[in-house]
């Protein structure tokens, strides 16, 4: 095990304004390398029993997306402000992950300019992650970075993704449960079902409340959400007069997200002018008081299959590595490509290679 992550992980897990340094240095460590989560691990089984512990926190983590312009990043600087005043003595962490350019590979980490009110708030941490088009490797850094936030005291983590897609369904999949962001403007609810998003959701929150056909879109989701249940429960509720009568044809295509605990529901807020935020905050609390004993007990249980996604990420990247050094031309995907050897016989190549490759030399 690394001497660099035995000592900071001791660093992160004392109390005091010294822990953000060896903790950010941590975050930074698993973003590049998210294979070395299990030194974390590791680690923390040296500590003291209290501080171990530690790892199973935040008492909730909260995953956010949504389609690009909805406002995810001003709802959750909304979020962050009702819980700062409600609980001054509790951290706070986010983890924002921004796209990467698929030419530089850069990102615009935008999160840390919309939340910069929070910049001197020690009690506040903002860490951004660039996805870097791996897939994988990046939910596993996540759940890293996550585990280094529950090290160093945070009460409630934000897991924030830009964008629907694969990766960000994969991101948000991390969390206890999945809010997704709307806004009117950006689609119809047939538009919504497209995107994915309602496959993912627990809670489903329309922001810009202010705008124009806000409460339409959020009569739509009603609707929807009726419908489904109606379809799963065999009974029939009350017609509610304002809802989308198209919205029943939308039930057969609303299935729900594998092993959630939480009833589907709505929220009308807008994150800029703080309307409607004080009852979803309290919402988010009462699910925190009911469900997060079984929430953090999940966490501990899924050491072991992080413990195996490291494994899988780090063969992952050295058969990468032995592709990449063969030359254009001449390497395997020549030959497959050519019709000398099959996929099949190709991969068994290709795990012999990487073992040669990387076998130490002793």
């Amino acid at each position: 095990m690394s001497t660099t992550i035995s000592t900071l992980v001791r660093a992160a897990a004392a109390e005091g304004p010294g822990a953000i340094r060896p903790a950010a240095r941590l975050m930074s460590i698993l973003s590049d390398e998210p294979h070395r989560l299990p030194e974390v691990f590791q680690a923390a089984a040296g500590l003291e029993a209290g501080d171990s512990g530690r790892l199973t926190l935040p008492r909730l983590l909260i995953g956010i997306t949504g389609a690009p312009g909805s406002g995810k990043s001003t709802l959750t600087d909304a979020l962050i402000r009702d819980y700062r005043r409600r609980h001054p003595d509790r951290r706070l962490g986010v983890v924002a992950v921004d796209p990467s350019s698929p030419f530089t590979g850069g990102a615009v980490l935008g999160d840390r300019v919309r939340m910069m009110r929070h910049a001197t708030d020690p009690m506040v941490f903002v860490r951004s992650m660039a996805s870097r088009g791996h897939l994988g490797g990046l939910a596993l850094g996540v759940k890293g970075v996550i585990r280094i936030m529950g090290l160093i005291g945070c009460d409630v983590v934000f897991v924030e993704t830009v964008g629907v897609g694969q990766s960000e369904v994969e991101v948000a999949g991390v969390a206890d449960f999945v809010m997704i962001v709307l806004a009117p403007g950006l689609g119809d609810s047939i538009q919504l079902l497209k995107a994915g998003l309602m496959e993912i959701g627990d809670l489903f929150v329309v922001n810009k409340a202010d705008r124009p056909d806000a409460a339409r879109l959020h009569g739509e989701l009603l609707a929807m959400l009726r419908v489904a249940r109606e379809d799963l429960s065999g009974h029939h509720a009350p017609v509610v007069e304002d809802e989308d009568e198209t919205a029943g044809d939308l039930a057969p295509w609303l299935p729900r997200r594998p092993g959630t605990l939480i009833e589907p529901r709505t929220f009308l807020v807008s994150g800029e002018q703080g309307h409607g935020v004080k009852e979803l905050v309290d919402d988010l609390e009462a699910l925190g008081s009911e469900f997060s004993p079984r929430w953090q007990a999940q966490r501990m249980d899924s050491i072991e299959q992080e413990v195996r996604e490291a494994v899988i990420e780090e063969a992952t990247r050295r058969l990468r590595g032995t592709l990449q050094s063969q030359r254009a031309g001449g390497g395997i995907a020549s030959e497959v490509l050519s019709g000398t050897v099959s996929v099949d016989e190709a991969a068994t190549r290709l795990l012999d290679e990487t073992v040669t490759r990387t076998r130490p030399r002793g």
